[in-house]
């Protein structure tokens, strides 16, 4: 380093005076020399004056101030300053005002060239020494500022690999949240429609049974003499009822329900097989570079989200009263909204309060507001 500042300051001496430039300008030759120093030498009456060095003839009034220099100037003369004050702050032989340049391991102590020599030290091993305190503290302190560097380093890359990690999890759980609402929906559009075409199909054929029941009590309850009366005049005057059978219209939506379920059905059975064979291919590849420790922190962590999975599924159960469950269970028997919107595409207009309480008692929600079991 002091060479270097030594070889810097030669390139900034000043041709007149020999020393470093003060306020250094430059003539139309291209020479630096101090303000001062070319302003006396160039002290003549006509304009022009020659150059102390090549002899060029130079206007006076084409002197000009050359602050690269200038600045280049004061960086070196910081440069010296703080050299010798470096210099300064390292510690010296207390007996001969020397700087410490070697350190005695069996004495324990710093040394410099006068004290290695004498006969305290003569005997030692002279391999035994070390560079000055300062310096070693200096090199030491770059190897720690290297060692720092790199684990900035490799902290960035733990820190943008945890959040490709974080991003790529909010990825998976949005997506397959979106394809578990559309299987939801479908599942939930499937069941309205089955439960509103029992309703529609039963509902008539109870109310055919129970006039045809309580015909059948007002026969009961007539006198003996009109019971014993002739069996033909009687036979003629009775009037069976017979149940109207399912409509067309409803056998029709059943049969499209339970094509669309098939449908469905068979797409997911054939999404489910190639899904599988495809996880197993890759889990094969993941799991080739994991090792016996890793696979261990795997199972782990599988057996804890089975629990969770187990712990937190929401179940609902089905049913007309709106009533049964498992025991203990909080019951509720608020119809589902999916279900009724289902009701009203299917029947073209909107669900009268009769219609919905109808939906609504085919159903109890447990542990969840729009599912199934």
């Amino acid at each position: 380093m002091p060479k270097f500042v030594n070889k810097l300051r030669e390139e900034v001496i000043c041709p007149i005076c020999l020393d470093i430039l003060q306020k250094p300008v430059t003539i139309d030759c291209g020479h630096n020399f101090c303000l001062k120093c070319i302003t006396q030498s160039g002290e003549t009456s006509c304009g022009f004056f020659k150059c102390p060095l090549c002899k060029t003839s130079v206007r006076k009034n084409t002197i000009r101030l050359n602050r690269l220099l200038a600045n280049l100037v004061e960086k070196i003369q910081a440069l010296q300053a703080s050299e010798v004050q470096s210099k300064r702050k390292e510690p010296t032989c207390p007996k001969h005002q020397e700087m410490f340049h070697y350190f005695c391991k069996d004495d324990g102590k710093f040394l410099c060239f006068v004290c290695r020599e004498s006969k305290d030290h003569k005997s030692h091993n002279p391999a035994q020494t070390a560079l000055s305190p300062q310096r070693q503290t200096q090199d030491r302190i770059q190897v720690l500022q290297q060692k720092e560097e790199t684990v900035q380093v490799k902290t960035q890359g733990v820190h943008s690999v945890r959040d490709q990690v974080e991003h790529e999890k909010q990825r998976i759980l949005t997506d397959f949240e979106r394809l578990h609402q559309v299987l939801e929906e479908e599942k939930n559009s499937l069941l309205s429609r089955i439960y509103w075409l029992g309703s529609e199909g039963a509902e008539p054929q109870l109310n055919y049974l129970k006039k045809l029941i309580d015909s059948l009590k007002t026969k009961q309850n007539m006198p003996p003499r009109q019971l014993l009366e002739p069996h033909l005049p009687r036979s003629e005057e009775f009037q069976f009822l017979n149940p109207t059978p399912v409509p067309l219209e409803l056998e029709r939506k059943l049969s499209e329900a339970k094509s669309r379920h098939d449908s469905i059905t068979g797409r997911m059975k054939k999404f489910k097989d190639h899904l599988q064979a495809d996880r197993k291919k890759d889990e094969s590849r993941f799991f080739k570079s994991v090792n016996n420790n890793d696979m261990k922190g795997w199972g782990l962590l599988q057996k804890n989200n089975h629990k969770m999975n187990k712990t937190s599924e929401p179940r609902v159960i089905f049913s007309r009263t709106a009533t049964s469950g498992p025991p203990n269970r909080h019951s509720s028997a608020i119809p589902l909204p999916c279900l009724l919107a289902s009701y009203a595409e299917i029947s073209g207009q909107g669900a009268s309060s009769q219609d919905t309480k109808t939906v609504g008692a085919a159903l109890s929600v447990r542990g969840a507001p729009c599912g199934t079991e």
